[in-house]
Parts: structure tokens; C-alpha cells; sequence
């Protein structure tokens, strides 16, 4: 019963978030036209699957094992793709509304269902190996290696189990502010050693992946102001790594750039977003809440170049492509922003639209998908 409570008053607080940013009115801004680009840089859509359900925007994430590319929707189908042209491989229907996906181990597929269970799907046959109960729902993509497989619910507990038969082998939680954002995308398996998360209320933690001991934790940004309203300073982002920095920002707060051994901060600045970062050489790329993208020094946090041709369109997570940006808005433009001046140099229209969950790029291409049921490969 209070687990239902719990969940209940989840759902409200995140009513309430939804109810005021969804909120309409004239006065609202609105985009710019964006300007003609002349001489364009080439980008291309390689292959594109439209055969996806529509449904939640950033909760499915496509995952890869060897040259396969593993992927589910929330219809409760699970696709095995060839990453080379696209070719379905293997299309498991599993029968049951799914909440989130993929993660992979040597043998299974682990999704979560809206029902509230953890599923451990076989390979080769798409039958449930295991399920495991949660204590409440997850949105957020489960993670997996070594083992071990992670997953983070909606009241911010991350709990790790045996990938083999779904036994719970640790538990973390903290207690949580009264309001706070759905986020779909907040930790990170890092290696094969530890769990770098971001929690409600702008914390964050390192934790050892075997044995959930907490490394350390820290406050990225602090709560500030007279409402729960004004204090939602939640990180709803992945942090991004590099080396031993980890940079990380909060919405209604920071962007941070940390020590990643003592969690000491290296610098921070005032920002707001739920998108994530992206660190290259010596910048940290940011798109912040409304749309403006962001270079930042990786070493001082000093601004290099900002770019407000893309706002207010409801952007994805900025990828590598090549010396560019990959940025797609919800209307389906696949845009490239030099990574090293800002400029927009190439704007084209695919089907990839009403949100982009996590893209994956190796820097030659990129692999996204869309709420509106394609996924696709850019290059």
C-alpha cells in the first residue's frame, strides 16, 4: 500500500510538471524561420525502419551487441537489426506494453514492462528467461555488463540484479524532493566497474557496480527558492565522461565539471537543461532549455560559441558526425552544426520525429529513433 501511495504521488507531482510546461498560450515563444544555408554539407538518411509503435519519447534507447543493433517499442515488440542495411534479423512480439529498453548480455535481452517488471529475454528463441517485480515503474533504459544488469524506477532507486536469474544484488536510494522531472535518461555504466548516477534535487553519486558501495556523492546544484516549484534542480541528463572529468548539468541550475576520482568541482556555471552533454578535444557542448546550443572550454567553462538559430523546437541529445553536431528537432530536420564555429551547414527533412530518444554515433554515423516509431541510421 505504500508503494501505491508512493507511486501515486509520483504520477501527481509529475502531473503537475507536465500541466505547467505544456501549458499554451499566445504569448509562448515560438521558432524562427531558419535561415537558407548556402553550400550545404551533405547528410543522408542510409536506412530507415517505420515498422516501430509510436510511444514515449527517449525511453527506448537502441543498444549493440557485435553488428547487431537491439532495439524494442512500446507495443512490446523487440527487434533484432543488421546495422549495415537495416535488415530486421529477428522480431520477437512479446505481448506485453513495454515501459523501456534495451540492454543486452551474451545471451538475453532485459526491457521493462508497464506493469512494473524487469524482463530477461532469450536471444535466440524472444522467450522470458526471468521477470523481476519492481517497486515501481521504469522509464529509463535498463543497462547491462559484467553480469549485471541496472535499472533506475521513477521514485530514483537504482537497483542491480544478476543477469542470469534476475536475483537483486543491490539496492541505492536517497529520499527525493516533493516535485521532480520524468526523466529518461539519468546513469551511466561506466567499464565494468562502477555506476555514475544523476538523482532528484541536483545530486549525484558514484557507485561500484559489483557490490553497490557508494563511492562518493555530491550536490552538483543546490535547491534554491520559496516553492518545490522553484527548487527543481533535478539532473535528468547521462553524465558525460572523459578521461578523469565528468561534466553534468541540472534543470533550473548548473553545468559542472567535476574531478571524477574526489568529485572535487573544476568549474561551474549558471544553466538549465534536460539535454545531454557532449565532450569533444577541449569543448563541452550543452543545448539548454530553450534551444540555444552551447560550446563551453572543457577546462574553464568559458564560452566559445552560442547558437539560438534552433530554438524552441524541441531538440535531441547533440551527437558527433563527422566535424559536426547531429542535432534533430521534433519535426524531423536532421540539422549539422560545425562543432567548431556553430554554424548551421546542413538543415534536411527525414521521418524521425516527436522526439529522439538517446542518439549513438561512432563519429562516421549515427543511429537514432524516434517517438513517432522509425529508427534509422545518418550519415
Amino acid at each position: 500500500m505504500n508503494t501505491l501511495i508512493k507511486y501515486i504521488g509520483l504520477l501527481i507531482g509529475l502531473s503537475i510538471v507536465i500541466l505547467i510546461s505544456s501549458c499554451s498560450t499566445t504569448s509562448d515563444p515560438q521558432p524562427k524561420n531558419v535561415p537558407n544555408i548556402p553550400n550545404p554539407q551533405k547528410v543522408r538518411v542510409v536506412w530507415n525502419i517505420s515498422s516501430l509503435a509510436s510511444g514515449s519519447r527517449g525511453s527506448f534507447i537502441p543498444c549493440f551487441d557485435e553488428n547487431a543493433i537491439y532495439t524494442a517499442d512500446n507495443a512490446g515488440d523487440i527487434y533484432k537489426i543488421d546495422r549495415t542495411d537495416g535488415t530486421i534479423i529477428n522480431l520477437f512480439r512479446l505481448r506485453r506494453s513495454l515501459s523501456s529498453g534495451t540492454a543486452t548480455s551474451s545471451d538475453s535481452i532485459f526491457v521493462t514492462t508497464t506493469d512494473g517488471y524487469l524482463l530477461s529475454i532469450d536471444k535466440v528463441t524472444g522467450k522470458i528467461v526471468w521477470q523481476a517485480q519492481l517497486p515501481t515503474l521504469s522509464i529509463e533504459a535498463p543497462q547491462s555488463t559484467n553480469g549485471i544488469v541496472v535499472l533506475k524506477t521513477n521514485d530514483a532507486e537504482i537497483i542491480a540484479y544478476n543477469a542470469t536469474n534476475g536475483n537483486i544484488l543491490w539496492v541505492y536510494q536517497r529520499n527525493n524532493p516533493p516535485l521532480t522531472l520524468r526523466a529518461t535518461k539519468t546513469f551511466q555504466i561506466v567499464g565494468k566497474d562502477v555506476v555514475l548516477v544523476g538523482q532528484p534535487g541536483g545530486r549525484m553519486a558514484l557507485i561500484n557496480l559489483s557490490n553497490g558501495t557508494v563511492i562518493w556523492e555530491t550536490y552538483v546544484a543546490m535547491p534554491e527558492g520559496a516553492t518545490d516549484l522553484d527548487k527543481l534542480t533535478d539532473v535528468a541528463i547521462r553524465p558525460a565522461i572523459d578521461d578523469k572529468e565528468i561534466c553534468v548539468a541540472t534543470y533550473n541550475g548548473k553545468l559542472v565539471c567535476l574531478n571524477a576520482i574526489t568529485s572535487g568541482v573544476i568549474w561551474s556555471r549558471a544553466f538549465s537543461t534536460t539535454y545531454d552533454l557532449l565532450i569533444n578535444n577541449d569543448s563541452v557542448y550543452a543545448i539548454s532549455i530553450d534551444g540555444t546550443i552551447y560550446s563551453f572550454d572543457k577546462n574553464t567553462g568559458g564560452i566559445l560559441w552560442q547558437n539560438s538559430v534552433l530554438q524552441y523546437r524541441s531538440l535531441s541529445s547533440p551527437v558527433l558526425l563527422g566535424d559536426n553536431l547531429l542535432i534533430i528537432d521534433s519535426e524531423g530536420f536532421i540539422n549539422l552544426v560545425d562543432k567548431n564555429n556553430g554554424a548551421l551547414v546542413a538543415r534536411e527533412k527525414s521521418k524521425l520525429q516527436d522526439g529522439i530518444s538517446l542518439p549513438w554515433s561512432d563519429g562516421k554515423s549515427a543511429i537514432v529513433q524516434s517517438a513517432n516509431g522509425n529508427i534509422a541510421e545518418i550519415e
